[in-house]
């Protein structure tokens, strides 16, 4: 790595953008949190954020998006930035260069560089790391991505995808009714209007207006998930279930698009903090209901991350690529 430290990197969610001050090969410092909603624009941000750390003389960044690129244009449906220009971004905030990576994109490059010790199995054999990762997260919304490395160089090149937005297909009859409550209300019943924050909340509504159960005020995802944990409210322990069945059932078909036999990788926001119940739950079931490929997908491994910024190793890896070699990996 040649380039001079600090930089800048990133892990910018729908409602949280955190940032960090890299001083070495995925070493940092002035970690910190930033409420989205609070700062009119990313670029304000990432002012404020540099002037707080007394590192405004940083010319060089990566910062992880919820978004798709396109061209110069971020579309961040997820959160409160809604357009963001790269080339206004970099201007504002006086940067030498600034890369934009979806955040699934940084995350999956992240997966070679996660300490062993901060991924939890959830089943399957022993990965092969030369076969194809697939990466999946709910959060704010639902990412995906795949990453595969080159056969001869150790390099990595992960592929972002926008599968959150693909259609949500039923597979027991609970999950038909649920189907039936969304599409009601949205013309799309998307895979995300499920496995995702809001999703959670969209799931318990559903489940009290099939049962009949009125409703003074809907929880959180947080109160949904922790009264679930704890044995508190029966109708978030069957909103949970149901988020770990689809979240199987999509798992599974990600990992069938993308031949994963180097294995499956969970993360967002959601997952690491339910894992002993995500453990626990039909999760692993569902995943391996493939029919006549049960076989192969009862081989493929799935991990959930429990490091807290993966995406800022991921964006690491592509800021120092992009400044060796040139090209966004």
């Amino acid at each position: 790595m040649q380039h001079n430290y600090p930089r800048l990197v990133s892990d910018i969610g729908g409602t949280n953008a955190r940032f960090a001050i890299e001083i070495a090969p995925y070493t940092y410092q002035n970690i910190k949190v930033l409420q989205c909603n609070e700062y009119p624009s990313l670029a304000s941000a990432i002012t404020s954020y540099l002037s707080e750390a007394n590192h405004s003389e940083i010319k060089h960044a990566a910062l992880a998006v919820p978004s798709p690129i396109v061209d110069d244009t971020l579309f961040m449906v997820n959160s409160p930035w809604h357009l963001s220009s790269m080339k206004q971004t970099q201007e504002d905030a006086n940067l030498e260069s600034l890369i934009f990576l979806n955040d699934f994109h940084a995350l999956a490059l992240s997966i070679p560089h996660i300490p062993k010790d901060e991924l939890v199995k959830v089943g399957g054999m022993e990965l092969n790391p030369t076969k194809p990762i697939a990466i999946i997260g709910p959060g704010t919304g639902l990412g995906m991505a795949t990453l595969i490395k080159h056969p001869i160089e150790e390099q990595y090149l992960a592929i972002p995808a926008e599968g959150g937005r693909s259609s949500f297909a039923a597979a027991s009859e609970e999950e038909f009714e649920l189907w039936q409550f969304v599409h009601k209300r949205f013309h799309h019943v998307s895979v995300e209007r499920f496995l995702s924050g809001p999703g959670l909340q969209l799931i318990y509504e559903a489940i009290c207006n099939i049962k009949e159960v009125a409703i003074d005020k809907i929880p959180s995802p947080s109160e949904i998930t922790e009264c679930a944990i704890n044995d508190q409210c029966y109708i978030c322990q069957q909103t949970l279930d149901h988020f770990c069945r689809i979240l199987g059932t999509t798992a599974s078909n990600l990992a069938c698009i993308t031949n994963a036999f180097g294995g499956v990788y969970i993360g967002g926001g959601i997952v690491p903090r339910i894992l002993e119940y995500f453990i626990k739950s039909d999760f692993r079931c569902r995943f391996e209901d493939k029919g006549r490929y049960r076989s192969f997908l009862e081989k493929m491994p799935v991990y959930v991350i429990t490091h807290k910024y993966p995406a800022m190793l991921g964006s690491s890896y592509a800021l120092e690529t992009y400044l060796s070699k040139g090209y966004i990996p």
